[in-house]
């Protein structure tokens, strides 16, 4: 009996592992559908994965809360940073419907006289699944490596 009831506890301990696992894949394809909405400066695109009171936080700028200061930021980040790819390093459930991503970006910094170098951010994204099953956006936040 004590064997059978390790077994289901340890099934029971690995549930949100595997739960945490699928929602790993899941927030990696939303996250590469969201670099190709970067890349090809598709801003009305990039701005429906935000919550219409979602909030990103930027290095050296303030908080741009709502669509529209987060769509000012994109346009001044655009032209700076090119070829942005984004890779999900961990994913922590908070409940039924949060989620907060851990992951780093890789990108092209494009200079003032045009030339480019790598570069690289660290990034946490804190996610909310929406009664329609979508997740989205609530907070992003990035910093340098």
């Amino acid at each position: 009996m004590k064997l059978l009831s390790g077994i289901v506890l340890a099934a029971f301990l690995a549930m949100p592992l595997h739960a945490e696992e699928s929602l790993i894949g899941t927030i990696q394809q939303l996250e590469d559908e969201w670099a190709a909405a970067y890349n090809a400066h598709d801003l009305a695109k990039l701005l429906g994965f935000y919550e219409v009171d979602a909030v990103l936080v930027a290095p050296g700028a303030p908080p741009a809360n709502g669509h529209e200061a987060i769509g000012e930021a994109f346009r001044g980040l655009f032209p700076l940073l090119v070829d942005l790819s984004l890779v999900t390093d961990e994913v922590r459930t908070l409940g039924e419907n949060y989620a907060v991503e851990i992951g780093h970006s890789t990108y092209q910094a494009v200079s003032e006289d045009g030339k480019t170098s790598a570069g690289s951010d660290n990034y946490q994204v804190v996610w909310h699944r929406g009664e329609d099953g979508v997740w989205h956006y609530v907070t992003d936040m990035f910093n340098s490596r």
